[in-house]
């Protein structure tokens, strides 16, 4: 088992929520070796478990910042409010949460860049650029949702994958499905920016592969029903 994945199961070893490891390290877990190098560690946790996540990083003296959509902003998609508060009202519109232990926390803030006349902990930040290292110091949690025995992909329009075929396992490693995290990397950024579609073309031509027909269908459709035409389904690979 890669060192990284390890780590962050010790870490992880007495959380009281479900997750899944997803990102890159997701893709490694399903390919069963090292697939490329990867900048940080995703997990992906369900909406309503928000607080339990919060409670745990807090109580293990982590820092912990939310991302929010804010409309009224120039910068819509990358506000950060560092997390003290874990009310449920507070967490209602939390789209992705960063747990960063304290000794981290100076790497951290140099990318996030405080707001100019903001109240109160609000950042931005400029790069994306983390660096794994020896120890798990930084986790990044995406947040989605889940319908009865369906995880939810997409709200809208609603895409959804069973659970028993959403959330797979490896040495009893819980991680999401391929072909959900490949979806995920066909969103605009991962296509068009020029440090990030490199990355996203080679994940694609190591996993697809990988995938059962049943997979690969899934995904097609899927992308078909979130984009219509993209350039994956146009034969990018």
């Amino acid at each position: 088992m890669n060192d990284i994945i390890r780590k962050a199961m010790d870490i992880l070893k007495t959380a009281n929520f479900p997750y899944a490891v997803c990102g890159g390290y997701g893709l490694d877990l399903h390919a069963g070796r090292e697939l490329r190098p990867h900048g940080d560690f995703d997990i992906v946790i369900f909406k309503e478990d928000k607080q339990k996540v919060a409670k745990f990083f807090l109580d293990m003296d982590w820092t912990i910042y939310g991302r929010f959509m804010e409309e009224d902003r120039i910068i819509t998609q990358h506000i950060f409010y560092k997390i003290d508060d874990i009310s449920e009202d507070y967490w209602k519109d939390c789209v992705n949460i960063w747990a960063v232990k304290n000794s981290c926390l100076p790497k951290v803030l140099h990318k996030l860049d405080r707001l100019q006349g903001a109240a109160g902990d609000v950042y931005t930040y400029q790069t994306r650029k983390w660096l794994v290292e020896e120890e798990i110091e930084f986790i990044e949690l995406e947040i989605d949702g889940r319908d009865c025995d369906d995880f939810v992909v997409q709200e809208s329009p609603k895409i959804t994958r069973s659970m028993d075929k959403a959330i797979l396992y490896r040495e009893d490693i819980p991680y999401l499905a391929p072909e959900i995290i490949l979806f995920y990397k066909t969103d605009k950024h991962s296509w068009e920016h020029p440090g990030v579609k490199p990355k996203t073309e080679a994940d694609f031509k190591e996993v697809m592969p990988l995938l059962s027909e049943e997979s690969r269908s899934w995904l097609t459709e899927a992308v078909k029903a979130a984009h219509g035409e993209h350039e994956w389904i146009k034969g990018v690979l």
